[in-house]
């Protein structure tokens, strides 16, 4: 097989990114799998995997009930997530890169710096995508999505780029926090969607 060939078929890599792997990211990964499975983007066409990892993850600690509950109630399925630690190989493997928070987008670029360029905050994607053009390519996509980086203007409270972090806090953050991740994957997912080859 060709250089070009696995570059045609290689699979489209998105990587979540939070601190322990077991709240934010791993909702966001869930639902965003679950919508592009619904929408028929992973099982044929252009294949999409997702994945999470952690900054600061802890092999003990695992999902809480909250988060496992939204995950299900969306849609989504956390049965087989074990978190993992965020390392530079799993950063080198992805074309897209959705970070809970600016902090973790900033530990991306200082594993790997390259990776800047392919990555966003969730919010921050999810509002620049809404202004970028479906696209043929899925790594054109987000090429396309980074450059509107400075034609969209930011957020007049830059936080709220970031998605506050729910672990251990009340039932009403958890609440709060999950919807807000299931609202950003379902414009993500809708725009990840309608882009990329479907032959």
């Amino acid at each position: 097989m060709t250089d070009a060939t696995t570059a045609v078929t290689r699979q489209f890599s998105v990587l979540f990114v939070c601190t322990g792997n077991i709240c934010r990211s791993a909702l966001g990964a869930q639902l965003l799998k679950a919508r592009l499975d619904g929408a028929g983007v992973t099982a044929g066409g252009h294949l999409i995997r997702v994945s999470s990892a952690g900054t600061g993850m802890q092999p003990e600690l695992t999902m809480p009930r909250e988060v496992v509950e939204q995950s299900r109630r969306f849609g989504g399925d956390p049965s087989n997530h074990v978190a993992r630690q965020l390392d530079r190989d799993i950063v080198a493997e992805a074309d897209l890169i959705l970070t809970a928070t600016r902090e973790h987008r900033s530990d991306v670029a200082r594993l790997l710096p390259r990776a800047s360029r392919v990555t966003f905050t969730v919010p921050q994607f999810a509002r620049l995508i809404a202004e970028t053009e479906p696209a043929a390519d899925l790594r054109e996509l987000v090429a396309s999505v980074a450059a509107e980086r400075g034609l969209v203007p930011p957020p007049a409270n830059p936080d709220d780029d970031d998605i506050e972090d729910p672990y251990r806090r009340s039932s009403e953050t958890y609440e709060r926090v999950g919807a807000q991740i299931k609202e950003f994957i379902d414009i993500i997912a809708t725009h990840l969607a309608q882009s990329g080859d479907r032959r």
